[in-house]
């Protein structure tokens, strides 16, 4: 009866197997359009690509049994479950074609490529027919969006806002507690960062301290005026002193002559008030000043540079660790997926060791990769709870609050310029180039300013001065009343010997303009190269992605395949097992091929810098 059994299972499954390959052969073939053959010399990236279902629900091989579904079948079977594990696109509903629309770089067709109907049942899933190249010197797609400008363009809730006063430092454990967990985008994400990342707050800080310094300078183009005024009143200590020594003689005369000694005046207090007001000017001859201000614009224009390449790196580092996190939900998702699909071969290898077809030791090789998908299960969700909080702190949010990433893992965007274009711009874009320029110029105008203070240094100047003086003394023959004067001066200044000082600071600024001059060498070739290995990542992730929707429906397949012939008793748990890591390893494939190009692509971005307004210089 065993062997009965398992005879009608065979072919049974020989009869299906038969029935898909006619179906399959009776398809009509995909329609190539005239130009398909004709390669793009752009990146192929971001072309409408349309494909069938990833596969269809899979039918119970016993009454009471199911097969375990990936989450993508999961989520086409039945959408009201309310447990879809989604990896970047919606899912469509059951039995419908789905397709993955991409934003293209390059030159789009100008139709709609033709998607060829494949028939389907239940247990033969449909095979996805290959993208139809695009046609050359069709329009190009349309540019991504600016990256944000620093304004808060989303309204995150207010909750996430950090402590206002930076010295706050938590002393309880409830002040570091997580309490709230908020889902937010990417766009959300740069724009927290972007208001609360206290690295461009500094960078705004030294904006403003470069352009006081800017002020300082250029008050020297104008004279100093100095006003100044005085009143006192003074009593002489030494005419005290004379007047009683007068006293002393007259007294001793007087006793020698017998005749009474007359008295001295009394020592009388003496009012003034002094008023001065100075003009000084230094005669630039030699332009030391014109030095000093051009320098210091320099270095303002540096600090702004600086600015600006703080808040591309952290855009950049905002959307790494935001990709970051995506990629730790996809693989908690996956590795969830895999423990179902774990269970499902457990169930099964249990259910047939029962029936007495299977065996003891393929329940034991289901129980030991299960409990190996448990613990990968865990580390992935470990790495999640990890990946949560490098992003919290990135964007510098509240102690008690915690991220969760709000997009679908999906392409994030397309480029639609050539490699050589993509390193012409960066060469005229980057920040870090002009930054080597602009240091150059203020090592220039410094050793000007050493030069020029070693020549001749004119300073002219003048004052005008008012002072009344009212004193006690009754005397009409004292000075008293109001009286002004003035004086004009210029004074130059020649430092003739200084021992080789200002000559050596001199030899300092042009080892400094030759640093300036290799260092900006050196980042021309390091910024091509960024550009480069961003673009081939980026051409290398696309073709990926389009391998691995493939290698996922071809692996969702080869497991169905499997647990069917488990289930016959022609196949072994051991194959099973490998159909499921490579099932895992498949999914794995994909999500990594999305999280790449999205990270290519926020590179080549940084790459190039200021897109697309491209505000920084038309020439280095």
């Amino acid at each position: 009866m065993r062997v009965f059994r398992q005879i009608v299972v065979v072919g049974v499954g020989a009869a299906i197997t038969f029935s898909n390959v006619g179906q399959s052969a009776s398809a009509p073939a995909p329609a190539q359009s005239q130009d398909s053959s004709i390669k793009s010399d752009r990146l192929p990236v971001g072309q409408k690509v349309a494909l069938e279902p990833k596969t269809t629900p899979e039918q119970a091989s016993e009454p009471g049994e199911l097969i375990a579904l990936s989450p993508s079948s999961q989520s086409q079977e039945n959408s009201a479950t309310g447990n879809p594990a989604q990896l970047g696109s919606n899912s469509e509903t059951a039995k419908t074609s789905q397709v993955v629309a991409v934003e293209s770089p390059l030159p789009a067709p100008t139709r709609n490529p033709q998607q060829i109907p494949i028939p389907s049942s239940p247990n033969n899933p449909t095979v996805p027919s290959l993208p139809i190249p695009a046609p050359r010197n069709t329009p190009l797609e349309s540019f991504p969006p600016n990256p944000p400008n620093g304004t808060l363009q989303t309204q995150p809730p207010s909750f996430l806002e950090p402590n206002p006063n930076p010295l706050t430092l938590p002393t309880r454990p409830e002040d570091v507690r997580i309490e709230q967990t908020q889902a937010i985008t990417l766009q959300q994400a740069v724009d927290l960062a972007r208001r609360n990342s206290q690295t461009l707050q500094v960078a705004d800080l030294q904006v403003q301290q470069s352009r006081s310094v800017l002020r300082e300078q250029e008050a020297a183009l104008f004279p100093n005026l100095d006003f100044q005024m005085g009143a006192s009143r003074s009593v002489s200590a030494g005419q005290e002193l004379q007047l009683r020594a007068q006293q002393r003689n007259l007294d001793s005369d007087a006793r020698r002559s017998g005749r009474p000694a007359p008295q001295v005046g009394p020592n009388f207090a003496s009012n003034s008030l002094n008023s001065t007001l100075q003009l000084n000017y230094d005669i630039d001859l030699f332009g030391r000043r014109n030095a000093n201000i051009r320098a210091a614009r320099e270095q303002l224009r540096f600090r702004e540079l600086e600015a600006e390449r703080q808040a591309e790196q952290l855009r950049f580092d905002v959307t790494d660790a935001y990709y970051n996190l995506q990629d730790a939900d996809g693989q908690v998702a996956i590795r969830q997926a895999s423990v179902r699909n774990a269970q499902q071969s457990l169930r099964d290898a249990e259910a047939l060791e029962r029936a007495g077809v299977g065996t003891r030791f393929a329940v034991l090789q289901a129980q030991a990769n299960l409990a190996n998908e448990q613990q990968q299960l865990a580390n992935a969700r470990r790495d999640q709870r990890t990946r949560q909080r490098q992003l919290a702190e990135e964007l510098n949010i509240s102690q008690s609050s915690n991220l969760t990433a709000g997009d679908p893992v999906d392409q994030a965007g397309s480029w639609r310029l050539s490699l050589e274009e993509s390193i012409v711009q960066a060469f005229k874009n980057r920040a870090e180039l002009e930054q080597q320029l602009v240091q150059r110029d203020i090592s220039k105008q410094q050793r000007r300013s050493i030069l020029a203070g070693r020549l001749p240094q004119l300073s002219v100047g003048g004052s005008y001065n008012v002072l009344g003086q009212d004193p006690d003394n009754p005397d009409p023959f004292v000075p008293r009343g109001w009286a002004d004067g003035y004086a004009i001066q210029a004074t130059l200044t020649w430092s003739i010997f200084d021992g080789g000082a200002a000559r050596a600071r001199a030899k300092q600024r042009d080892a400094d303009i030759s640093i300036a001059e290799s260092r900006f060498d050196q980042l021309r070739n390091q910024v091509r190269r960024e550009v480069e290995q961003a673009y081939f990542g980026l051409e290398s992730s696309f073709e990926n992605i389009e391998t691995s929707e493939a290698g996922v429906l071809q692996s969702r397949e080869a497991l169905r395949l499997a647990r069917l012939r488990f289930q016959a008793g022609v196949g072994t748990q051991t194959d099973v097992i490998q159909a499921e890591t490579d099932l895992t390893r498949a999914e794995r494939n994909r999500l990594l091929a999305i999280i790449g190009y999205n990270r290519s692509l926020s590179s080549l971005q940084r790459a190039v810098s200021n897109l697309p307004a491209n505000n920084i210089s038309d020439t280095p």
